[in-house]
């Protein structure tokens, strides 16, 4: 199995920009939100990384916590953490669009996993694989590239991403950006539009789905200088998706 190698040489770099961004608590607190009560429920944590959002869902209560990821670094990094804890979550080293199935779960998460299927097909095949994953009364929590940002109405270094360049490619728009490390970490994104997430969310079965902007407290507003926040408001890059049958 051939896999996306993407995040294995920046991954160590990834966690210094996690903890530098500011609108990382954003995300946070908005994917819990969403999620709502985890006590005893079961998780399945896609595009984990190395397993911040894992370890925050074992934290809250969550019963059992799978991870998986295509980066073979971020997983070795996520397992490494996980023996430093004693936490008991599992991590698994696969490509989502083409894995096998783990159980059924209460909770699918998936922050930053659609912006990297890199053809309608692998984008469809990833909602199939989730929807087969999910309880019927469960739900999926994603993030993902917000379809309506746009390079030209600014960009994202307040929040330590700068965009480089939009090219469109075929069904999608192709995004080159670097997390502002040091020294700056080149990754890429793929952009679907809205219907394109609709047909997908509809051919594997799912009916019932919303999107939510990210939504800042007046505290988050008030620990930044004044117009911090403004392109996080007016041309937000990341956007969260909740999905159910």
């Amino acid at each position: 199995m051939k896999y996306n190698a993407l995040y294995d040489p920046i991954a160590h770099l990834y966690e210094s920009f996690s903890d530098a961004a500011p609108h990382i608590e954003v995300e946070i607190r908005n994917i819990f939100n969403l999620a709502g009560d985890i006590q005893g429920k079961s998780v399945l944590d896609l595009a984990c990384g190395y397993g911040l959002f894992s370890r925050e869902y074992k934290k809250r209560g969550a019963s059992k916590v799978i991870g998986v990821d295509i980066s073979k670094t971020m997983i070795e990094i996520a397992k490494s953490k996980s023996q430093q804890y004693g936490d008991g979550i599992e991590f698994h080293l696969r490509d989502v669009s083409k894995m096998e199935s783990f159980g059924k779960f209460d909770i699918i998460n998936a922050a930053w996993l659609f912006c990297h299927a890199e053809s309608l097909e692998a984008l469809e095949a990833m909602f199939r694989v989730i929807a087969d994953q999910l309880n019927p009364s469960g739900k999926l929590v994603a993030y993902t590239f917000e379809p309506d940002y746009r390079l030209e109405k600014g960009n994202y270094e307040n929040y330590c991403i700068k965009v480089l360049s939009e090219e469109p490619v075929k069904d999608t728009t192709l995004v080159k950006a670097e997390f502002l490390t040091t020294p700056p970490t080149p990754f890429t994104m793929h952009r679907w539009s809205r219907e394109q997430y609709q047909e997908a969310i509809n051919k594997a079965g799912l009916k019932h789905f919303e999107w939510h902007k990210p939504m800042l407290l007046q505290s988050d507003i008030d620990n930044y200088p004044p117009g911090f926040w403004d392109n996080y408001q007016q041309n937000c890059l990341d956007t969260a998706l909740v999905c159910q049958f």
